[in-house]
Parts: structure tokens; sequence; C-alpha cells
């Protein structure tokens, strides 16, 4: 059963029921999903919705076990990977599923990455940081992180925003060439390979800020099962996640269109499916009083999918032939600009406070209504 001999646990064994549910959603979706009514659209949707966040969470939670026992900042570094590999995975599959070329010539799903990525950026850094440091802040008054740390992550997250998403902006087509896409595919694999060396070899106290409280589900070993047992399990869900994201792509391409939604919607679903678990996740970490985790993994998330989503969805354009488009409109640009300017202010003493979150949480209100508005 892939128990580990000899250890005693005193934790809840999960069951694996996600597999189950994805597997009746599945179903579900190839029997009814072609329909072209709303009502009966939004209702497969949800059911959807609430299949891949349950085999998500499941990602996660089998990640988390090793986390766990690998310790900071490995830990943080696996979580971050599995969101990776799910918005990898979540991407593809939605542009493989892709009518091509419109009227106007553009591929509807052309913008999916970049409006991923962005989505992504805002979500984590402006909504989920800023949740994070106005609880954190209600319930501890003021809590610290490592500034050596966050800054390494924002040093090498802004280079890669406006090579990858702002500077295309001002291209023709808004975008790169197929020579150009290849060299920004390898100058984000490189920065993130070095940036990892930094983070588990030679400055790892960086990430680690010795004075939080630890959280005591930290401590010990979160579970009966082995490394192997889990490993599997989490390539399962990973597959369930991926399979009913393929066969819910057509209901909710159909369901957005219906409600005439804006296009760039896609990236926020897309971004709050594969982020969701970890999000969640992080703020528990927070309410332990330990910021400097919940950090590691916000940002680390970020750099990590920008860094290697951007390699991977490019080699899959230039072999499937699919469209691009990656920069963003201009008001996008300076409100991406200006989050990061925040973030500068909110972690330069390395103590934050309630006013940090509310600051956060303007802009990312701010990115909704422009959104929305669209």
């Amino acid at each position: 059963m892939g128990l580990i001999d000899g250890q005693k646990y005193k934790g809840t064994r999960h069951k694996e029921y996600a597999v189950i549910l994805a597997i009746a959603v599945i179903c579900f979706d190839l029997f009814f999903g072609s329909t072209q009514s709303t009502a009966f659209l939004f209702v497969i949707n949800i059911i959807s919705l609430i299949a891949i966040l349950y085999s998500a969470f499941s990602v996660v939670r089998h990640a988390d076990v090793f986390a766990h026992r690998l310790g900071e900042p490995y830990g943080s570094l696996i979580l971050s990977l599995s969101v990776v590999i799910l918005e990898v995975s979540l991407i593809t599959v939605v542009m493989s599923s892709s009518p091509g070329p419109g009227p106007d010539g553009i591929d509807p799903y052309a913008t999916l990455m970049r409006d991923t990525l962005y989505s992504l950026i805002m979500l984590v850094i402006s909504g989920f940081v800023g949740i994070s440091l106005l609880i954190g802040g209600k319930k501890f008054k003021t809590q610290h992180v490592n500034l050596a740390g966050v800054t390494q992550y924002t040093t090498a997250i802004i280079p890669l925003v406006l090579v990858v998403l702002i500077l295309p902006s001002f291209l023709e087509g808004g975008s790169y060439s197929n020579g150009q896409l290849i060299f920004v595919a390898l100058l984000s694999a490189v920065l993130y390979a070095v940036f990892l060396v930094i983070q588990t070899k030679t400055h790892q106290s960086l990430f680690i800020y010795d004075d939080e409280d630890q959280d005591e589900n930290h401590k010990g070993m979160p579970s009966p099962y082995s490394n192997t047992w889990h490993g599997i399990w989490l390539i399962v869900h990973l597959v369930s996640v991926v399979a009913v994201t393929k066969v819910d792509s057509a209901p909710l391409e159909s369901l957005l269109a219906n409600l005439n939604a804006p296009k760039a919607l896609t990236g926020l679903i897309v971004a709050i499916l594969i982020f969701a678990p970890e999000g969640l996740g992080a703020i528990r970490a927070v309410l332990n009083n330990n910021l400097q985790r919940a950090i590691n993994m916000y940002f680390g998330s970020v750099l990590a999918t920008i860094s290697l989503t951007v390699p991977a969805v490019a080699i899959i354009s230039l072999f499937t032939g699919s469209q691009i488009i990656l920069g963003l409109p201009i008001t996008d640009v300076i409100l991406v600009s200006g989050l990061f300017v925040l973030c500068q202010a909110t972690f330069d003493s390395g103590r934050t406070n309630q006013v940090d979150g509310v600051a956060h949480l303007v802009i990312f209100f701010a990115y909704l209504m422009l959104l929305l508005g669209s």
C-alpha cells in the first residue's frame, strides 16, 4: 500500500475520491457538453470547475508531503513547480482545442498564454499577497519577511515581465518572430536555472526568516505513505486535471460566448484554477505567522510559471504552428509596472501590516475593473 514501516501517524488518511469525481464529470461532459443552453452550460462548467479544483487540491496535497519532508526552500520550490506543470498542461490543452484563426485572421487563443501569465501575476502578487498581508496584519499587527529574499524574487521577475509581456507590446503584431521567441524562451530558462542555484545551493539563507513561528503542521512526518506512493498519485491527479479541462474546453468557450464575456477572462479562470490550492495553503501559513513561507510560495510560483511556461508553450507553438500574441495593452503595462513599484515599497523594511495589504488589493480591484469592463 506504500506505507512507511515503523512510522507512527496520527493524522487523517485522505481518500483519492478526486479521481472518481473526475471520471464522472468527464462522462457527463462528453454526453451533455454539446448543448447550447446557457443555463445548462453554466451547470456543466460549475461541476467541471469543482472536479478540476478537487484534483488540483489533491496535486498540491501530495506535493506538500514532499515540501514537508524536504523543508525550505525546497518545499516552496516543489509546490511552485507543481503549479507550473498544471499551468502548462491547461494552456496546452486549451490551445489544442482552438478552432484556428477567426474571420479577423487571429486565433481566439493566441493571447491565452499572455492573459494567463498576466492574470497570475495580478491574482497572486496583488490579490493573494494583499489578502495575506491584510489578515496577517489584523491578527499579528506586524509580520516579518527576509527582505533580501523578496528582492531576489523581484529582481528575477521584473526582467521576465519586461521581456515577455511588455516589450512585445511595442512590436508589430504584439509578439516576436519565431527566432526571437526561441531566444526569449532560452533567456527565461537560463534565468530560472541561475535562480535555482541561488535558492537551493549558494544563498538558501535569503529565503528563510529564522525568527518566525513555525507552523506545527510542518513538523515531523505528514503522511504514513512513501514518496513513491505520493509521486504516483500526484501524477494521477495531474492527468485528471488535464483530462477534465480538455473535455470542458468546448463547453467553457460556448458559455463565455453566450455571455459575451471578455476573452481575457479565460486567462483569469486558468490562473485561479492552477493557483487556488497553493494560495489557500499560503494563507494558512500566514495565519500561523509564517509569512516568509507564504511569500516564497507566492513569488516563487510567479517566477517559475513565467520562466518555464514561456519555453514550454513556445516549443509547442512552433511544432503546432499555433499563433502567440504576448504584448499587453498599454493600460495593463501601466498597472503591472505600478504593482512592482508597490512591492518595493511594501517589503522595503522587511515588516508588513494591514495598510500594505489594502494597497495591494487596490491594484487587484483596479485590475478586475479593467478586465470586466473591457
